[in-house]
């Protein structure tokens, strides 16, 4: 951001991810106050990123009240809302809660369009949102391969004979709105040649808007607007092109931190890591809501229109879910919260499940004893499930507030977790930096820090802080251990200085932080 108040728009090129989003929502404070990464500044980029992802939480689910209803609507909010690893995430300043809300957002509308292909600002606002995942992060581009597979999903049983061509203007039209929306936000293609290049792709993309509407998509339209995508993309890949080859280097390098997965130590956790975390980090009813969902559409899927495109639309969210455990599977890059975009999905195939399960249940109900004692039954019944549903959904979370990123599945209680998978998202570090400042003459104690946890404590704690593996001159009064740094060896439990140990940050259950006091 301060390279954009200082005209300095290829300076905004920077990372594997572009960032864009975070750059421009949590920089806002920065046209106000000094740049800088003090808690304060963190603190306030935080709360502006808080508040789109719960702007976009209301979108979708007013575009979930479009597509299956109020009941779906509710219960998708109730989900979507108590999302352990999501609520993790929106507290972070970083780029995978705002490229998750962009993602769910992007295939809802799609949706929607699939259902109604009449409206077509639901191809375009699709597109918007779209562009605005990829720029805030790379991996959003799995969404090139679900788009045709729901076009698929959702085509026209008649066949007819300009099919193919609307289809193919369809996905024209989704990309070029994505590309504009990346062009206009991005500074980095804020130059003259981009200005021109951009005015051209948006009359083709209004033509080929109009045409759609009218059935007139002739081919010299299409291969118009696919010469001038093309040229804009080979264009702007070049400018880019930074970004692809980090891309590529992220894909195919694994991180330079370790990971503890399965009693392992490594740097790739292999194949098995994401389906491990979307049991770990979902709540106990997520997957086997969606799981009932799936099962109970599917039985119906022919009863009604309403219920096959319910089904169809539970499809397209089980091949999103699907295509993007895989894709990230396939690199060697990898971390629980890669797989959030997944999530959100998941939260509204359980919503299904939860409203879909009520329904077999009364109906059942129903068939056993009759309309009469049914209709006593009901509301009993109702209360119940939303009972359950709280105390094994939602009141587990909150009990975590705000550490929403210790939380793990409640069926993982018989064992330890800790021996399983890597824990912690620096929780309960600015907890121990709190009980160091509470001790007298804080500013002069000097505390040395496990290498995972230094910058955390350091911003928080008023002394002199130094990483555990840097050489120093100064005289430790206190050494604290983190519990991922001793997961992965690099430092151990019982810690470097022979200190005696004071005290234990728990939570959850599980020890994240030790502290020792050196002698």
């Amino acid at each position: 951001m301060a390279e954009v108040k200082q005209g300095k728009f290829s300076e905004t090129l920077i990372a594997y991810h572009p960032g864009v989003t975070t750059m421009w929502i949590a920089g806002l404070r920065t046209f106000s106050t000094k740049p800088g990464m003090d808690v304060e500044n963190l603190a306030c980029a935080r709360w502006l990123i808080g508040i789109v992802v719960w702007m976009g939480i209301g979108i979708a689910c007013l575009l979930l009240y479009k597509l299956l209803g109020q009941w779906m609507a509710l219960a998708g909010f109730a989900c979507l809302a108590y999302s352990p690893l999501f609520l993790a995430q929106t507290r972070r300043v970083h780029t995978d809660a705002l490229a998750t809300i962009f993602i769910l957002l992007t295939v809802l509308l799609f949706l929607l369009y699939c259902q109604n292909r009449k409206y077509r600002c639901y191809l375009i606002l699709s597109g918007i949102s779209f562009g605005l995942a990829v720029l805030s992060k790379s991996y959003a581009l799995v969404l090139l391969l679900w788009v045709p597979l729901c076009l698929f999903l959702f085509r026209n049983q008649e066949k007819h004979i300009g099919q193919f061509s609307t289809c193919i203007a369809e996905g024209l039209c989704f990309l070029n709105c994505a590309v504009l929306t990346g062009i206009a936000f991005w500074p980095i293609f804020w130059t003259p040649l981009f200005g021109i290049m951009t005015l051209c792709l948006l009359g083709l993309t209004i033509t080929l808007s109009k045409g759609m509407r009218n059935k007139r998509c002739s081919v010299m339209l299409i291969l118009a607007a696919c010469i001038g995508l093309g040229l804009l993309c080979i264009r702007a890949t070049q400018t880019v092109w930074h970004i692809f080859d980090k891309v590529n280097w992220a894909v195919t390098t694994p991180h330079e931190v370790e990971h503890f997965f399965l009693g392992k130590v490594a740097y790739d956790p292999g194949w098995l890591f994401y389906p491990f975390v979307l049991t770990i980090k979902s709540t106990p009813l997520m997957l086997p809501l969606a799981l009932i969902g799936c099962i109970l559409l599917w039985k119906r899927r022919k009863h009604s229109e309403e219920t096959s495109r319910q089904f169809q639309m539970a499809l397209a969210l089980v091949a999103g879910v699907l295509l993007f455990t895989l894709c990230l599977s396939a690199t060697s890059k990898k971390f629980s919260r890669y797989l959030l975009p997944a999530f959100p999905m998941l939260e509204i195939l359980a919503a299904i499940g939860f409203v879909e399960g009520l329904k077999w249940s009364y109906a059942a109900l129903r068939s056993c004893f009759g309309t009469e004692a049914t209709k006593r039954d009901k509301r009993p019944l109702v209360v119940i499930a939303c009972l359950c549903f709280f105390f094994l959904q939602v009141f587990p979370v909150l009990a975590l507030h705000p550490y929403y990123g210790t939380y793990y599945n409640l069926c993982w209680k018989v064992t330890d977790i800790t021996k399983i998978i890597t824990v912690g998202e620096a929780s309960g570090l600015d907890i121990a930096a709190k009980y160091l400042n509470e001790k007298p003459d804080a500013r002069n104690l000097v505390v040395q820090v496990s290498p995972l946890a230094t910058e955390f404590v350091y911003h928080y704690f008023q002394g002199p802080v130094y990483r555990a593996d840097r050489q120093t001159n100064l005289s430790p009064d206190y050494e604290v251990i983190y519990i991922r740094d001793s997961q992965i060896g690099r430092v151990l439990q019982a810690g470097t200085l022979n200190g005696e140990l004071e005290a234990v940050i728990t939570l959850n259950g599980i020890d994240h932080v030790w502290i020792y006091k050196v002698r």
